[in-house]
């Protein structure tokens, strides 16, 4: 006897679930949720307007992808990027664009150029103004632009998914070297340049070297932060 009812109602659950899940992953992207905040199921869901359960469901799918944590006697957390993690990140974001710079040095034209030179001056504009989440991505997109122009769809959405963990796990209060910022617009112009005349092997020099310094910053940022932390527990 066939039940006809049965896979629709599934189908519904599963779609709540996961509308539930990408709701609460773009409060962490608003920055809504911030790294280390706590996630309530019942204040989530009086927000979304659904119940517990499928709050739950996308805590736990958020916990798998890296984004949470499940503490015992805690509950689930918005999840902070460790030491780690982050060196893990740097390391793999070096080798792809290694590769993304080389590609698309091959496909450059003159309008390429000129939306590369547009998003690194939004960078520039912006590091005169106190450091905060919206300089990661104006930095994102300079390098996502870069894997755009190799024409690698692939690499593309690979290289947004590093980025994704690096900027919506990672605090952005207080603890960051001011002179990175002018430092790493340097280093982008110097890179445009060396890809506009298609030196490849510098271009990959310039870019290896900017991606193993953002990683240096951050990886000292998060260490500081760790002490800080560390005193805190020992002077209470």
């Amino acid at each position: 006897m066939s039940h006809p009812l049965r896979k629709p109602k599934a189908r519904g659950i599963e779609n709540l679930s996961a509308r539930v899940y990408l709701e609460i992953k773009a409060l962490i992207l608003r920055n809504e949720i911030m790294p280390g905040q706590k996630l309530h199921h019942q204040e989530l869901s009086e927000r979304l307007g659904v119940s517990r359960t499928p709050v739950r469901e996308a805590l736990t799918r958020l916990v798998q992808e890296g984004y949470a944590s499940l503490l015992p006697n805690r509950g689930f957390i918005c999840k902070e990027i460790g030491m780690q993690e982050a060196e893990e990140l740097y390391d793999l974001r070096e080798a792809l664009e290694a590769f993304a710079v080389e590609k698309a040095i091959e496909r450059l034209d003159d309008d390429a150029l000129e939306r590369l030179d547009k998003k690194m001056e939004l960078y520039g504009h912006d590091i005169q103004k106190r450091f905060t989440r919206e300089r990661l991505i104006y930095d994102q997109n300079i390098h996502l632009e870069i894997a755009a122009i190799a024409a690698n769809e692939t690499l593309k959405k690979t290289l947004r998914q590093v980025f994704e963990r690096i900027i919506l796990k990672r605090k952005s209060d207080g603890l960051y070297d001011p002179a990175r910022g002018m430092i790493a617009h340097q280093e982008h112009r110097m890179l445009l340049e060396a890809m506009q005349k298609r030196h490849i092997d510098e271009s990959v020099r310039i870019i290896r070297n900017h991606i193993q310094e953002g990683k240096r910053n951050v990886l000292s940022d998060l260490k500081r932060k760790k002490e800080i932390r560390d005193f805190q527990v020992v002077d209470s």
